[in-house]
């Protein structure tokens, strides 16, 4: 496929990632709450890829696997403390070795002292701290009171609303820089990618967005009587770590609600506008025609669904991402079968004929953007990390849906019926074969449970010793951006 696409030119290659954007508040996924018309006008050109999930519900490890096509138990990438070896190859060293240049400009959360991975530069730095310092425990069980962060704030509706924030004025510096290089692009292909950090909370809201939502009519989640019941072992330790276990009846109060999703609703829009910007660019410079645009999210969001907030849960709202390929010229196709972010670097590989120096764990996406029927396949997200600290696993297999938490009973959900994963299937004696199939994915001997289990509690305190140094001696690894005034405007 990549030769077929590549038979007169290479394309251009523009990646666009927001943070924490579930498609189901995005009116280009059928969601309801945020008006995305650029989105909406993409999908309809795109291949809709209306069922991808993310390879692990948290930034820094979907970030290792969108980088490289590995799941996070193959990079070892675990938390939003853990880097992920250098020698392994990403997207951004195989297209560079394909003539590209690669560019980055936004968020991309590198931890140590890599902070590019393949990419040629970088346009700013990143928002996020390059250090281990983001890698905790779990919480004693005789301290109720512990929170590694208190998140539960930023989804109370007194700390909600019109404002500025650090991470709008990291995405405007993003988009400036973005801007700046599509007016500027090398003679030669290149692949630019811009990385927002929004719709991530806080959900502080420049004035004119939050005045289209602050009254917004958003459906809000149903709580049925005995949800507390149905919280699996992994459910209460997320919560436990987002401060729910304190502050969970705070979050479902209606006044709290409605206020997050219209926050959200909000920072989607202005992100979108960000999109609607690049394209328009495009456009302008005659590069739109040459250029592939992929949008997509590295997780998604709970925004309250089953009193849950934040990421790092094995539910839809947290694990499910939008994912648009629009290539020039081709038709455009929606797809519903199942697929990863974790496809992403393997579609980019094989649209410039690169051929990958290690099997990937992803599967390039090209021919279905070319209207070719996808092999349903289990797709496979994990976390291990922060709150949790053992090895945990969803497998999406057709309609069938497992949860699968190391030391707990497992449970499974038929997404076509059950979309909110209220009623457990597992254990029923006439879904034993699919139930003993999704188990062997996990089970079966691929992961390696054991390390894993290992892994996440053993490298801590050598963090720890290094977090101290570091912090005792005042060093950093966070990316330089060349100051250098003589190459800037107009010098000769």
């Amino acid at each position: 496929m990549g030769t077929k696409l590549m038979a007169q030119k290479q394309p251009n290659i523009l990646l666009i990632m927001a943070d924490q954007m579930t498609p189901f508040m995005l009116e280009a996924c059928g969601g309801i709450g945020a008006k995305t018309k650029n989105m909406t006008r993409l999908a309809a050109r795109s291949a809709n890829f209306t069922a991808a999930y993310t390879p692990s519900p948290i930034c820094v490890p979907a970030r290792s696997c969108f980088m490289t096509g590995l799941y996070t138990s193959t990079t070892g990438c675990y938390d939003n403390g853990d880097p992920y070896h250098s020698f392994i190859p990403t997207f951004a060293h195989y297209l560079t070795n394909a003539g590209y240049e690669t560019v980055l400009s936004g968020k991309m959360h590198f931890v140590g002292a890599d902070q590019l991975h393949g990419f040629e530069r970088r346009l700013n730095t990143d928002v996020y701290p390059s250090g281990f310092i983001w890698s905790y425990p779990l919480p004693p069980e005789d301290d109720p009171t512990f929170t590694a962060f208190d998140f539960a704030p930023q989804y109370m509706a007194e700390n909600i609303g019109p404002g500025w924030s650090k991470e709008l004025q990291y995405d405007e510096e993003t988009q400036f820089k973005s801007l700046e290089y599509l007016r500027h692009t090398p003679d030669k292909p290149w692949m630019l990618t811009v990385s927002f950090t929004n719709p991530h909370p806080p959900y502080k809201v420049p004035k004119k967005y939050w005045e289209m939502y602050k009254d917004a009519d958003i459906p809000l989640p149903n709580y049925p009587d005995d949800m507390d019941d149905k919280y699996s072992d992994y459910d209460r330790a997320i919560r436990r770590w987002h401060g729910l276990h304190i502050k969970g009846d705070e979050i479902r109060k209606p006044e709290n609600q409605i206020a997050m999703r219209r926050g959200f609703a909000a920072l989607a829009h202005y992100v979108d506008d960000k999109i609607g910007e690049l394209l328009d660019v495009l456009e302008e410079n005659g590069l739109r025609e040459d250029t592939i645009v992929i949008v997509t999210s590295d997780h998604g969001e709970m925004l309250g669904e089953k009193g849950m907030i934040q990421k790092r849960s094995l539910y839809e709202w947290s694990c499910r991402i939008p994912l648009f390929i629009d290539i020039p010229g081709v038709s455009p196709v929606r797809v519903d079968t199942p697929v990863s972010l974790l496809d992403v670097p393997a579609t980019l590989i094989d649209i410039t004929g690169q051929v990958p120096v290690r099997s990937l764990e992803g599967r390039s996406l090209l021919p279905a953007v070319h209207g070719a029927e996808l092999e349903v396949v289990p797709v496979i997200s994990e976390y291990h990390g922060e709150g949790i600290m053992r090895p945990s696993f969803i497998v999406r297999l057709g309609d069938w849906k497992y949860h699968y938490c190391h030391g707990s009973k497992a449970r499974m959900f038929n997404i076509a019926e059950d979309p909110g994963e209220w009623i457990d299937r597992s254990g029923e004696t006439e879904l034993a074969e699919i139930e003993g199939e999704l188990d062997q994915i996990i089970t079966g001997g691929y992961f390696d449970l054991k390390k894993i289990a290992g892994e996440v509690w053993d490298r801590l305190p050598m963090k720890q010793v290094v977090n101290n140094a570091m912090k005792t001696n005042d060093t950093h690894w966070d990316y330089q951006v060349d100051p250098s005034a003589s190459t800037q405007f107009i010098r000769s």
